[in-house]
């Protein structure tokens, strides 16, 4: 697919390749974010944060952002238009203005929601979801049962074992259940925990699931006194997050051929998001080296 040329395509182009960690000659209009470029969730999420930060909401719930040539004429057509906050839903072509402003929120009233998803407190009608979102093929493995999916009872006993926090993940749109998010294995003062999240398959990857976890991990900082959060990263889920290291979390340690599957032992990656560094944006000097 080719796009006409506009004015200041190639300075977004320009702005984007640094966002990425890229050469301009690395972002043809063809290139794909995924299959291409290798973007992971969390430059997803940055790439999603940089197009906001410009007049362009996209909602990956309806499709994900594909090539570079779509999102610049994303920007293109925002800047034709005038606009400072065109919505687009890349699905059905559909876009629109924005409502009106919300009134000021309480600065002590925590913030729970994106504009796409709400942490919403588990209800005893949240667990059947939830089960089948634990043992779901694509999620089994890569969650806390390691690919052996639990009796439906064992699971209930042990859905708040060791738990110093959890939400479910619902749509805003619609209220539909799409994730899990827990924070679990506080130290006795709450100085540090771990952090843990799985979605719906069609989430991963779009960057919506990486800022619904960052909505969380700054949750857990506000109400929490603690110093850091750690993350359990297998290294088959590394590829998942690895552009984040450095920008949001550190690795700590590596647990070498610590988790077996798939007829294998794997590494196991110990990460800490830091208190000082969870509200950090994005470093685009870092960039993505590929």
């Amino acid at each position: 697919m080719t796009f006409p040329p506009a004015p200041g395509r190639q300075d977004h182009r320009r702005e984007l390749a640094e966002l990425l960690g890229l050469t301009v000659a690395e972002l043809p209009d063809e290139a794909r974010f995924v299959d291409d470029l290798a973007l992971d969730s969390l430059d997803m999420m940055s790439l999603a944060a940089w197009l906001d930060e410009r007049g362009v909401r996209v909602d990956p719930a309806h499709a994900t952002l594909g090539s570079v040539g779509e999102v610049l004429a994303l920007l293109d057509n925002t800047a034709a238009l005038g606009l400072t906050g065109l919505s687009v839903e890349m699905s059905d072509g559909r876009s629109e203005l924005p409502g009106p402003p919300a009134p000021p929120a309480d600065p002590l009233v925590p913030v729970l929601e994106t504009r796409t998803f709400r942490l919403v407190p588990l209800e005893p009608k949240d667990v059947p979801f939830l089960y089948a979102l634990a043992v779901h093929p694509r999620n089994c493995f890569r969650w806390r049962y390691h690919g052996v999916p639990p009796s439906p009872e064992r699971f209930t006993d042990e859905l708040w074992a060791h738990v110093l926090t959890q939400y479910v993940v619902r749509r805003v749109d619609d209220n539909q259940p799409v994730g899990h998010v827990v924070a679990y294995g506080a130290n006795q003062n709450v100085s540090h925990a771990f952090l843990g999240a799985v979605f719906q398959g069609r989430y991963p990857g779009t960057g919506l699931a990486a800022e619904t976890v960052a909505l969380f991990a700054r949750h857990l900082f506000r109400v929490f006194p603690l110093r850091k959060l750690y993350l359990e990263i297998p290294d088959f889920n590394w590829g998942q997050l690895s552009s984040g290291e450095g920008t949001y979390f550190e690795t700590e340690g590596v647990l070498r051929e610590h988790v077996y599957y798939a007829g294998r032992y794997w590494d196991q990656r110990v990460c800490a998001i830091y208190g000082d560094m969870h509200g950090q944006k994005p470093n685009p000097a870092k960039g993505t080296a590929r």
